[in-house]
């Protein structure tokens, strides 16, 4: 009979235990207190019947007759312009594309700003790989100086020491420093009074950049002009620096308040760079770009996390010197996941923010056309399968109408991607195309994205040029 207490026991505790738990169903264990959240404990989740919100279906707004007739003869998904039949803005992009398409020495700059989604050149890598096999253009354009996930992105070698400040407009906290053009700004470490060459070495920030072989994406070796954007630099500011492992040089930096651009090897292909900074004060700097003289650049600004409100935190006077820098053509905006809510299918508060955002936006890149992609497909799992979220739909029709209210441009994603239900066939694929979070592309399927809006973006191209052929002449 004593060999049956120890059972009893275990079974008296398993049932004391699944009490307290089912009372803590019923009233309320979800509270917060500073970062710290609790959620809510409920024993009998699985047995409740949970609401499934009706997927709304979303129709496109009435494009040009014969333009939307094309495009469904060619199986293209359109660009919604909101400002008319190709806009000024986006003549102006479509005619640089022209001439670098002739071979001319042009550089054609498109900023794509997004989330965790782009994170690690996703989606970017290939619209530049794409862009620049048609166009021309060699490097990947700006990088940053630190990442969350260093090794993750395939575009660039890429190492940086571990006492850089990162500051960004997403963090709790914000500071009284210049934040970049996508919320974010470094500061290496103050060398001040450090002379000695061995004790620089050891101690000063660094960043290095080599190039990839790859065999699908091209442009990536050699690095061809690199050149660094910073500003606040002293007089006696100066960085080191290493060619493809060689003897170290010395460049000075260019004291002021001002946005500086600081080319290192132009027109002088390398297959590494090493950079040591050495200021005497505060030096703000904001990343490196990696380009070739001519072609189009794709310059990737993924900031995971972010939801595009923070780029209205960007002082004015950063972004108008950026631009004057480095000259953007497009400006390519792609947010969602980390708005789209199942709680809620009332995304009002989100359009009025976001296109504050870029009205203020378009009061710097004032001949630039801004695009917003819409929220892919994302799902969830409800009564033990996933399905798409139901309000992401809703919050499609938010970003639409943000585009309309800024006369912006839209590409639905959401529906090029085919709609309800493609993010789980594309996780579930073989092999798989996006992760099993239901919510973000593999590289693969951000190829098979990236391929979709190339191919929407040389419709419209097109579509431009054959309206500049049957122009009639004066």
């Amino acid at each position: 009979m004593d060999s049956d207490k120890p059972l009893q026991h275990s079974f008296r505790l398993i049932l004391f235990v699944a009490i307290i738990v089912s009372c803590l169903s019923f009233i309320k264990t979800d509270f917060s207190i500073g970062n710290f959240k609790a959620k809510k404990i409920d024993f009998f989740s699985d047995l409740k019947t949970k609401p499934v919100k009706k997927i709304k279906k979303i129709a496109p707004l009435p494009a040009p007759p014969a333009k939307d007739s094309l495009a469904k003869k060619a199986g293209v998904l359109m660009f919604e312009q909101y400002e008319g039949d190709t806009s000024t803005e986006w003549k102006h992009f479509f005619a640089k594309l022209q001439r670098a398409e002739k071979g001319d020495k042009t550089v054609v700059r498109i900023a794509w700003f997004g989330d965790s989604l782009i994170e690690g050149d996703i989606i970017t890598q290939d619209v530049r790989n794409e862009l620049q096999k048609k166009f021309g253009g060699k490097g990947v354009g700006f990088v940053p100086i630190t990442t969350h996930v260093p090794g993750f992105r395939q575009t660039i070698g890429w190492t940086f020491s571990e006492n850089w400040k990162t500051y960004s407009l997403t963090d709790s906290i914000k500071h009284k420093v210049p934040y970049g053009l996508y919320g974010q700004v470094y500061v290496p470490r103050n060398m001040r009074g450090v002379t000695d060459s061995v004790a620089i070495e050891k101690e000063a920030s660094k960043i290095k950049y080599s190039g990839v072989y790859s065999t699908t994406l091209n442009g990536l070796s050699p690095l061809y002009n690199v050149s660094l954007l910073y500003s606040r630099a002293d007089s006696s500011d100066y960085i080191l620096y290493k060619l493809n492992n060689g003897a170290e040089q010395k460049m000075e930096l260019k004291s002021g308040d001002k946005i500086n651009r600081l080319t290192i090897n132009q027109n002088n292909p390398i297959n590494s760079i090493e950079v040591r900074f050495v200021p005497q004060d505060t030096l703000f700097v904001y990343g490196f770009s990696i380009e070739s003289g001519k072609g189009i650049l794709v310059d990737n600004y993924s900031l995971r996390g972010s939801s595009g409100i923070h780029l209205s935190g960007v002082k004015n006077n950063v972004l108008s010197q950026i631009q004057q820098q480095l000259d953007y053509d497009l400006i390519v905006l792609q947010y969602g996941v980390n708005v789209a809510s199942e709680k809620t299918d009332d995304y009002s508060w989100y359009s009025r923010s976001i296109t504050k955002t870029i009205n203020y936006l378009e009061t710097i890149f004032t001949n630039t056309p801004i695009l917003i992609v819409g929220c892919s497909d994302r799902s969830i799992k409800q009564d033990g399968n996933y399905v798409t979220m139901p309000t992401i739909p809703s919050f499609i029709a938010s970003q639409r109408e943000t585009a309309s209210n800024t006369h912006s441009s839209f590409w639905d994603l959401f529906t090029a991607m085919g709609g309800e239900g493609s993010m789980i066939k594309m996780a579930d694929a073989k092999p798989a195309l996006a992760n099993k979070d239901y919510t973000h592309f593999k590289a693969s399927g951000g190829k098979v994205i990236a391929n979709l809006f190339v191919q929407s973006l040389l419709f419209e191209y097109d579509w431009y040029l054959s309206q500049q052929e049957n122009k009639k002449p004066l």
